[in-house]
């Protein structure tokens, strides 16, 4: 596991999540990165306004349940908050 997924899954520990939610969290960041890997030239990218709104059309177009969405959507809310408090830097991204 990465050095960014390893904090924050100490920092949702630390803001009192279940290990169940933790799990989950990490499950939905860990997917991000997959599309990342898969998509962009730059291995360190974080996440950016632009991959975020690629990311959710690309689950639409997969046409999972709304409430599935919503949940992804909200999961890389909360990872672009620990980014933020962390100060670690968004970069704007190039796709492929």
């Amino acid at each position: 596991m990465d050095e960014v997924l390893k904090e924050f899954q100490n920092w949702l520990l630390e803001e009192g999540e279940s290990l169940q939610m933790m799990e989950s969290y990490v499950y939905d960041v860990k997917q991000i990165q997959l599309y990342v890997m898969e998509r962009v030239a730059d291995e360190g990218q974080l996440l950016s306004c632009f991959l975020f709104v690629r990311y959710k059309q690309d689950l639409q177009g997969r046409q999972l349940a709304v409430s599935t969405i919503n949940k992804a959507v909200n999961i890389l809310k909360v990872y672009k908050r620990l980014l933020t408090d962390k100060r670690y830097w968004l970069k704007t991204i190039s796709f492929n």
